[in-house]
Parts: structure tokens; sequence; C-alpha cells
């Protein structure tokens, strides 16, 4: 018998709620910028997803490691499942090093297609971090293209660094 139902519900993505102010001289002038992240629910349509994976990566100095989001073997989703994600919908990847940078996709064979083209790089510096979403009915399809490569640049001083990694999709 079960219990509950199987469900997800939140917001993800960027969040801004900024007011920019410039001195005037009978009275400053303010602007608002806002952006909203998505919402997202459980499913298979537009802004929803069926499986979530989120884990801590530790690379060492100019170490790299390539996370198979299609089906590992070893990748586990949040319940501790083996991890097939046949379609991505959200990434998030935060560079937690203090001294070095990031660099993600270029691997040239079976990155993601969030790029252009597999010699894309994108570059994380020290405390940044990547977001990416697409919350189409039918995401980016990770069966063939299903490579995150991460590498440390590095450009900081030896041992570990941790990388945290969440992404979403459809299995």
């Amino acid at each position: 018998m079960s219990v509950g139902t199987t469900r997800l519900n939140g917001n993800a993505g960027a969040t801004m709620d900024i007011t920019a102010f410039l001195a005037g001289d009978l009275a400053e002038a303010r602007v608002p910028a806002i952006v909203n992240p998505f919402a997202w629910s459980y499913g298979t349509g537009a802004n929803a997803v069926n499986v979530v994976y989120a884990d801590s990566i530790t690379l060492t100095d100019g170490s790299n490691t390539t996370l198979d989001l299609y089906a590992s073997g070893a990748l586990l989703d949040v319940f501790g499942r083996a991890l097939t994600m046949e379609a991505i919908k959200f990434l998030y990847i935060k560079n937690t090093s203090t001294d070095s940078g990031l660099l993600i996709g270029g691997n040239a064979s079976f990155d993601l297609l969030i790029f252009a083209a597999t010699s894309d790089i994108v570059y994380i510096p020290t405390g940044g971090a990547f977001l990416w979403a697409c919350p189409s009915a039918a995401g980016i399809v990770t069966s063939t293209n299903k490579n995150l490569y991460l590498e440390d640049d590095a450009s900081g001083a030896a041992g570990n660094k941790v990388i945290q990694v969440i992404a979403m999709g459809l299995d």
C-alpha cells in the first residue's frame, strides 16, 4: 500500500527584485527590475519534471569529471534511485571554490545540447553560478548528448573544490 502521492512543487530559477535609484534635482527616480523564477510541478508537461538530481561533486585542482545524466549507472536521483534523465529542463551549477574557476562543457563528445557546439565552454568564476532552464514540455533530449563535463581551471591552490549540481528533467 502506498502512502501519499508522488509530487513536486516549488520555484527554481533566477529571482530578482531590485530597485535602481538615480539622484535628481527635485526628486530621485527609481525603477524596479523584477524577474520571477519558473514554477515547477511534477509531471511531463510544460513547467513539469519527474526526476531530480542534486549532488556535490568534488574536484581536485586541475581535474575534471563527466556526469552522464542519461544512464550512468552510478548517479542517483534525490531519492537514491538510479538516475535516468531522458530530457533535461533545468540545470544549476555553483562553484563554491574560493580560488579556482570552473569550466563546464567543451568536452567535444556527447555534451548536453544546452551548448550550441560541443566545443563551447562556460566559465564560472570562484563563488559564481550558472543557471539554465527550458520549461517546454519536451525539454532537451539527453539520450545521445547526455554528458555534463566539469573541469577545474587549475588556477587555485591544490586541494579539493566542491561543485554543487542540480538537474531536473524527464525520465
